[in-house]
């Protein structure tokens, strides 16, 4: 008997375009083809969340109500319970459930793309025993999928899991982002889609720009959701007195949508000083433009030699990387085997080989 895999995500929004949503809508779009006629994908998520990437007739959709109250707590606790209604299977979730007997009787994988709670970034103010639980559930955790090498050192340096429990699945992009734009039609000189949070370090930019005194008006374009830090960067921008223009975007709402902005930008630039992965690079890359970050592990891995490298902490360097680069001729093409690792469809088979290793009955 072949195995059955349920995906459960925790915080999947259908509406959001962050690389997590985007992993989950893509990665189960693309398993469903992979897997054999005989097996079958469960979808558990939040109430209001289906997504078209969902329609299969190999996945069936499971949602878990809302509720009026604590829904944080309500719902974390009705997904851990229904986990424990299902047959045997191979689960993926981005969260673990409790109580721990939920996963006893499946073949757990745990996604984690980061663990910033863990550094100077963090989302959540864990006090040391908060983080003490975590690491705890994390090494109980049969297996742990995540999307880089720089990731799975980290969780092996820092949080001490076993590095033989974790696999490595990368990100990657959506089908319609290949093959690349045909015009040249680039209205946008600066693109950079993040959301406005410390790590993101959008501030780093704006100190780039305020040192730019050409006669030409340079477009900026900052696309991302405020988690904290918007405001500041936005009065910021505002007292910016030079020939620049920036317009800030709260979200896109559609894949095409965003795909719009990348074929009108000339250069994408990323000054985040701490990722998991690094999408928006290869999004970017895919989509002709010429791209610049911040000189840290993982883009070095997710961009390797296709994109330029800057220090976090020196603006007017920056400046002139900016400048040089818009200057530059059109960028050249990029081999289609960098691209390769990075198609969805390459990035689910071989999942689905190395689950199918797996007797799970």
């Amino acid at each position: 008997m072949a195995n059955n895999f349920l995906f459960c995500s925790f915080y999947y929004k259908s509406n959001l375009k962050t690389g997590a949503n985007k992993r989950f809508e893509n990665i189960i779009s693309a398993f469903a083809k992979h897997i054999s006629d005989d097996q079958r994908i469960i979808v558990l998520i939040k109430k209001g969340n289906i997504s078209d990437r969902f329609i299969h007739d190999k996945i069936d959709v499971h949602e878990v109500s809302r509720f009026p109250f604590f829904d944080r707590l309500f719902t974390f606790v009705s997904y851990s319970f229904r986990l424990m209604s299902y047959k045997k299977m191979i689960v993926v979730t981005d969260f673990m459930p409790v109580p721990l007997l939920a996963l006893s009787k499946h073949l757990h994988f745990q996604l984690i793309h980061d663990i910033r709670n863990f550094t100077k970034f963090k989302r959540v103010d864990l006090f040391s025993f908060g983080k003490i639980i975590q690491k705890m559930q994390w090494k109980k955790c049969q297996n742990i999928i995540t999307v880089s090498d720089f990731t799975k050192k980290e969780l092996t340096q820092k949080c001490k899991i076993e590095p033989e429990k974790i696999i490595v699945s990368p990100n990657g992009i959506d089908r319609s982002y290949l093959p690349g734009p045909s015009n040249n039609n680039r209205d946008i000189d600066i693109l950079y889609i993040a959301t406005f949070e410390k790590r993101k370090n959008h501030q780093l930019l704006v100190e780039a720009l305020e040192n730019y005194s050409g006669i030409d008006r340079l477009r900026v374009c900052l696309i991302g959701k405020d988690l904290g830090t918007k405001d500041q960067i936005i009065s910021s921008i505002n007292l910016l007195e030079n020939n620049i223009d920036v317009e800030v975007i709260d979200h896109v709402g559609t894949e095409s949508e965003l795909i719009g902005y990348y074929d009108r930008s000339n250069l994408f630039v990323s000054p985040s000083l701490y990722e998991g992965f690094g999408m928006p690079l290869v999004e970017a890359l895919s989509r002709g433009c010429k791209v610049l970050c911040t000189d840290i592990e993982v883009f070095r891995e997710v961009g390797r030699e296709h994109v330029e490298y800057f220090s976090p902490d020196d603006p007017p360097a920056l400046l002139r990387l900016i400048l040089d680069t818009l200057n530059r001729p059109k960028r050249e093409m990029i081999d289609n085997k960098f691209f390769e690792s990075y198609k969805w469809s390459n990035i689910a088979r071989d999942l689905v080989s190395y689950f199918n290793e797996y007797k799970v009955h």
